[in-house]
């Protein structure tokens, strides 16, 4: 009897302990997120390859942040989601969908493209890579259009709306990520914008993040 109790139990946390990892990730993501706009704005860090030249780094560890910050990111937006499911109702879930995969898509992809395929290529075929970086592409135009207007900002404006609508989890992080997806939505216009949307939606990381965390 004590046994099937004791294994009740630890049934009974695993849910529990799978959400406070989930607020951790968010958390962890939203600061890192935040760290690496952070070093666009102070260093001038771009996203192409030469920003990773700055004082000798390997490109690698000059993405280290936003690598690491996109992979939680991921985890955190699913525990975000689990949290509110059922409040969230299908506007939560379509959001949800589009924001995974934009995030997979946009940024996932964005970094560890120009961390590690680019300095490698360039190295290879550096006249090739010029050419890439200085004439538009098919490849950047459907990231940018597609994947950043239907993704992260579609996806964005709806998953936000719903978690203001929901009433779960704080107001501001949904807003904050209503922010986010419209600025995502005006980077093929505004250049200047992709940093606001990162910013807004690395605070509302950690803002969700800390919402979802089990109440002790």
């Amino acid at each position: 009897m004590a046994k099937q109790y004791s294994e009740t139990r630890e049934r009974a946390m695993q849910p529990a302990t799978l959400i406070r990892a989930g607020s951790w990730a968010a958390i962890a993501a939203g600061v890192l997120l935040a760290a690496d706009v952070a070093a666009h704005v102070l260093f001038g860090v771009d996203d192409t390859f030469r920003s990773a030249r700055l004082w000798g780094m390997p490109p690698e560890l000059w993405h280290i942040p936003g690598i690491a910050g996109v992979v939680l990111a991921l985890f955190g937006l699913m525990t975000i989601y689990a949290r509110q499911a059922r409040e969230a109702g299908w506007l939560g879930l379509v959001g949800f969908v589009l924001l995974f995969i934009g995030t997979v898509v946009g940024p996932a992809y964005s970094v560890i493209f120009h961390a590690i395929f680019l300095p490698a290529l360039e190295q290879a075929a550096p006249t090739l890579v010029e050419g890439f970086l200085k004439s538009p592409n098919p490849a950047s135009v459907v990231r940018g259009v597609v994947v950043m207007a239907v993704g992260l900002g579609l996806g964005g404006l709806l998953f936000g709306l719903a978690t203001v609508r929901a009433r779960v989890l704080p107001l501001t992080g949904g807003w904050l990520f209503v922010a986010g997806a419209l600025l995502a939505a005006a980077e093929p216009v505004m250049p200047f914008a992709q940093l606001g949307s990162r910013l807004g939606f690395a605070l509302g990381f950690v803002i969700l993040g800390y919402g979802i965390r089990p109440k002790p």
